[in-house]
């Protein structure tokens, strides 16, 4: 399925490109245009719509209970959770950018724009991927398992090896962090019994790391920050995951 939105990203890629009056993305030789960017991004918010008509189809069950075990998204969840995660994650870009600054912010018409769009599609983006493989997948591994402590480990494991392999880097950091985040998800999707919790981690974290390099006019110049500096985020990550298991219950009280 991802290799299909893969694939269909280019053309819409491409369509964007035009419409927007920029260079258009080339498949032959590959580099990161607005347009592929954009299209990239909703072809993944797309699993959320997607991920659900699969589980409706498959185990029968509507798709507003994939997002949690009351049967729908539960804003209040996401809310309570927002009042200790957003500061904390905001803390965290803020010393990144100390220590890897983006470079200069360009205040043009273009980068504002970028931004407000970004603001938008991103959390979607982010949101897809966690219904995707938190949601769908993780529940389908989890399925196949009678112990349900087995199943929990099994579906983690595998679905967060999943999400490293899908970022497409062979870098060690790198498939190490996404393989931890991919971790920390899942064992918040346990504990909140939803996905509000991951969709928020998830969302905040790429759109605080996007933003920065958006505005200072970097987007084609994108990519993935490796080596021992990835100890920052991981460390975030847990604190984050530890945090959230130990609020739980008052979370999800009466959501």
């Amino acid at each position: 399925m991802l290799a299909m939105l893969f694939v269909a990203a280019a053309p819409a890629g491409i369509a964007l490109d035009h419409l927007l009056g920029v260079t258009p993305f080339d498949p032959e030789n590959p580099s990161f245009t607005i347009g592929f960017w954009i299209a990239g991004n909703l072809l993944l918010a797309a699993l959320i719509p997607v991920s659900g008509m699969l589980q409706w189809a498959i185990y029968g069950q509507r798709p507003r209970r994939l997002s949690s075990i009351e049967g729908g998204f539960r804003w209040r969840v996401l809310g309570r959770a927002a009042v200790f995660i957003v500061p904390l994650c905001v803390i965290y870009m803020v010393a990144l950018q100390l220590l890897m600054p983006a470079g200069a912010i360009e205040p043009a018409v273009t980068t504002i724009s970028l931004s407000v769009v970004a603001l938008i599609i991103v959390p979607m983006q982010s949101a897809g991927e966690e219904y995707l493989f938190r949601g769908l997948i993780f529940r389908a591994i989890g399925a196949r398992f009678r112990r349900p402590a087995v199943a929990m480990i099994m579906a983690t494991a595998i679905t967060g090896l999943q999400f490293a392999a899908i970022h497409g880097s062979a870098d060690g950091w790198t498939l190490a962090y996404y393989t931890l985040a991919g971790v920390c998800f899942a064992v918040m999707v346990q504990a909140t019994g939803g996905l509000e919790v991951a969709v928020l981690v998830h969302a905040v974290n790429n759109t605080l790391l996007l933003i920065p390099t958006i505005l200072a006019g970097r987007l084609g110049a994108l990519s993935v920050t490796t080596g021992p500096i990835l100890l920052l985020p991981m460390f975030l990550m847990l604190l984050v995951t530890a945090l959230v298991w130990k609020t739980a219950p008052r979370l999800t009280k009466n959501s």
